[in-house]
């Protein structure tokens, strides 16, 4: 959140106040300087209302329910992914996942959460990871990596390996539930490198 216009304004005129008053008392005989300390006085409360006021819509915004996820591939093994989770909130949640697994067009469940059938809690403002594997999912499937990259060769990477993932989440003992938009992925067997498909 930028600094608000009305904060700015009071801190130039408290500043300039304390200047013009420094000024007059030792360059003048003028008996201001009371008025001039009140005046200070004014600018000094309204911005520290102002700046109170926008503390508190920084705190309220962290009540507002926010998680995440992300992918990220593990170093030296194509096939196999971190699936990390972020919770952004002041909240406790249970995250729920379901990749939407297809491999040749046929629907696999993984399981668990990644099937939408565990929650993965999280405490409030932490992260938390899982891991699947690409080699796993198409064994599900009865193929093997050596099968799938020979019919890379000639068929849509997208009908191979698709993932259509959902997730979403709910504060811990409430029945309010947030889904986040879909997100597919397909993963390419030519080069061994998950897509997302937007």
């Amino acid at each position: 959140m930028k600094f608000p216009k009305l904060l700015w304004t009071l801190i130039v005129l408290l500043i300039t106040s304390g200047i013009v008053g420094l000024y007059l008392r030792l360059f003048t005989q003028c008996r201001i300087l009371d008025d001039i300390a009140d005046l200070a006085l004014i600018f000094t409360l309204a911005a520290l209302l102002v700046y109170v006021y926008y503390t508190y819509l920084l705190a309220k915004e962290a009540w507002t329910i926010s998680a995440s996820f992300a992918l990220k591939r593990i170093e030296g093994d194509p096939y196999r992914f971190v699936f990390i989770l972020n919770n952004f909130s002041k909240h406790s949640l249970n995250c729920w996942c379901d990749l939407n697994i297809t491999v040749c067009g046929k629907p696999v469940s993984f399981g668990g959460f990644y099937s939408g059938e565990s929650s993965f809690d999280l405490q409030p403002f932490a992260v938390g990871s899982g891991h699947f594997s690409i080699v796993d999912i198409v064994g599900k499937a009865s193929h093997s990596i050596g099968e799938m990259k020979r019919m890379a060769k000639s068929s849509d990477p997208k009908q191979l390996f698709y993932m259509n993932i959902e997730f979403w989440y709910s504060p811990v003992g409430t029945n309010i539930v947030v889904r986040n938009p879909r997100q597919p992925h397909y993963f390419n067997f030519d080069k061994d490198v998950l897509v997302a498909d937007f």
